[in-house]
């Protein structure tokens, strides 16, 4: 339930009409909403206890009403479009058009934007599971991560009818592990819906909002969840675009990943798609350090361990369009295409290494890479190969000098 001490808080000196309506009157209201005619304001109090879809435009603003269970929070904002909605707009549309992770780089835009202390772009995975793709927070994005679903505010949000959820999370929602390392006092969730009412994930904020953030949030949650959805919506239309991991090769049994025979045939496709598409790809080779000394102290099983987890971790940074393998021993191929600015891969795999570092007796967890684009070798494949192994063994061999440094201090 809405806390009308925290509405009436939040909402007692903000410029535009604010309502919280209870079995159908409004039990707390701040002056600019009694300014409205008496015929306006009943009719947008039946419009938010009926729960009529859309917002409603009334003498010059836009109303949204935010529901939660048997109150509704209604907020009016100006009917024009703001510098933050059309900065938005102009910021989010190229990010979706990089080719990254397209939760990340919504995130990635609104987070700036809003006052809020969280901003999250949360993907629908399983009826029991999502991913945390991009988290805003402190000036920066945080590390993807799984989220349990059931009895959460998302979970709600997707069985419900409504696609904004208004909610005090940390009364109704305590085992909420999106919430667990803050007592937030409001949160505002957007459901993104394909067409059809596919839900897919969610777009939401946290925090202790100002008065004029939340209905800014209101607006930019939506715009950003309609960009979002016609992005994924464009992406499964143009299966032309895509490679697919041949599927006449052998899995590894290990870690269930695709093997050497399924890079190689899909490297080659990756070649002819950059031939005539100019679509670039990013390649990563990756090396655990030290996996045969944990098979030693350890045993394999807990090195086998290891490895599956890795690859865990590795599928989960990649989008639909990305291909992970199993290259041998404890060396894996990552590929990722893209049209004009390369994925954050570097970033991706340092987070992998801090999540692997939190499990027990893998403190001292890490791995190195070798970067390189198909750009950088005219197109090449097998010329990526050999730039992408090169700086693996530089990396490597930079790393090796670093512990020996230490250890000699």
């Amino acid at each position: 339930m809405l806390k009308t001490r925290i509405i009436t808080e939040l909402f007692k000196t903000a410029q535009h009409p604010v309502a919280l309506v209870k079995d159908d009157t409004a039990e707390w209201h701040n002056p600019p909403f009694a300014t409205l005619s008496e015929d306006n304001r009943q009719r947008l109090i039946d419009h938010a206890v009926r729960g009529e879809p859309g917002p409603l435009l009334l003498d010059g603003y836009l109303f949204e009403s935010l529901s939660a269970k048997q109150q509704h929070l209604i907020i009016g904002a100006p009917c024009t479009r703001s510098d933050s909605e059309k900065q938005m707009i102009r910021n989010l549309l190229p990010a979706l058009a990089e080719g990254g992770d397209p939760w990340l780089a919504t995130a990635s835009v609104l987070g700036p934007l809003l006052s809020w202390d969280h901003c999250a772009a949360i993907k629908h995975k399983s009826a029991s599971t999502d991913e945390l793709l991009g988290h805003w927070h402190a000036g920066k994005l945080c590390a993807p991560e799984q989220l349990p679903l059931p009895g959460t505010a998302t979970a709600e949000l997707y069985g419900g009818s409504e696609q904004l959820l208004l909610s005090d999370p940390v009364e109704r929602y305590p085992q909420d592990s999106l919430f667990r390392h803050d007592r937030p006092a409001m949160a505002i969730m957007q459901r993104v819906d394909l067409t059809g009412g596919q839900a897919v994930g969610t777009l939401c904020v946290w925090g202790t909002p100002d008065a004029d953030s939340l209905p800014l949030a209101t607006r930019l949650l939506a715009i950003a969840a309609d960009l979002l959805a016609c992005h994924l919506e464009l992406n499964e239309r143009s299966p032309g675009k895509a490679i697919p991991t041949p599927l006449d090769h052998p899995v590894d049994a290990l870690t269930g990943l695709p093997g050497r025979a399924a890079f190689d045939a899909t490297l080659e496709a990756f070649e002819e798609h950059y031939r005539h598409y100019g679509q670039n790809c990013e390649m990563a080779m990756l090396d655990i350090n030290g996996l045969s000394s944990i098979n030693l102290l350890k045993g394999t099983a807990f090195g086998d361990e290891v490895l599956r987890r890795f690859a865990q971790e590795l599928s989960q940074i990649c989008r639909p369009e990305d291909r992970v393998f199993r290259f041998g021993g404890d060396e894996f191929v990552v590929l990722m295409p893209y049209r004009h600015e390369p994925p954050p891969l570097q970033q991706r795999l340092n987070q992998i290494e801090q999540e692997m570092r939190e499990l027990p007796e893998l403190d001292r967890f890490s791995a190195s890479a070798g970067i390189a684009n198909l750009s950088e070798t005219g197109g090449s494949s097998d010329n990526l190969m050999l730039l992408s192994d090169r700086r693996l063994q530089q990396a490597k061999a930079a790393r090796n000098e670093t512990q020996g440094t230490d250890n000699a201090q």
